[in-house]
């Protein structure tokens, strides 16, 4: 228990932290360029992809359906995309040093690192639903398989005893011949 409470205080401290580094961050992004997006908007995905995958591990150790777990992973995934987006509109495209194609350059190539980011938090979120579905499911079938173990053993317990009461009685009728009970 004690464990568990350092893990999350450390947690904690951690999403702090990260918070507190990402806002310094967008702070310096309110005045980059676009040909600096790549040094600035880097580390500021970096710490948003940490907090979703870290959203992600605690959202699917939930005990409830896979389902309803599914549905919240795939919001908070709008939520982390939204952010991404957000940022990558706050770098400023007239940048007067640079030359209109270099300018597309950059752009190009920030759009598609924020694309990868995309790629890399749906595909965690994919792994984590398959993987929770499947956990799930064994689950569910092993309890049904434990539930009809139990039953054959409790019927297999029926018949030793329906076995066991026929050699009783059968043990109680010594005289009894067996060509009486032939059908003619």
């Amino acid at each position: 228990m004690i464990c568990s409470l350092l893990i999350q205080s450390l947690t904690v401290f951690a999403s702090e932290e990260d918070d507190q580094n990402k806002a310094a961050l967008i702070k310096q992004l309110d005045s980059a360029n676009m040909s600096d997006c790549l040094s600035v908007l880097a580390p500021i995905y970096d710490i948003e992809l940490k907090q979703f995958l870290e959203f992600l591990e605690v959202n699917f150790q939930n005990k409830s359906s896979s389902s309803s777990l599914t549905n919240i992973a795939i919001a908070r995934y709008q939520n982390f995309k939204e952010n991404l987006n957000n940022l990558f509109a706050k770098v400023n495209v007239n940048d007067a040093g640079q030359e209109y194609l270099a300018i597309q350059a950059a752009y190009a190539t920030c759009g598609e690192i924020k694309n990868e980011y995309f790629d890399k938090a749906k595909k965690v979120m994919i792994d984590h639903i398959k993987k929770t579905t499947a956990i799930k499911t064994t689950t569910i079938m092993l309890e049904k398989y434990q539930s009809i173990n139990s039953k054959l053993r409790d019927m297999n317990t029926s018949i030793s005893q329906m076995y066991g009461y026929f050699m009783s009685f059968k043990s109680m009728l010594p005289g009894f011949v067996v060509k009486c009970l032939t059908s003619g």
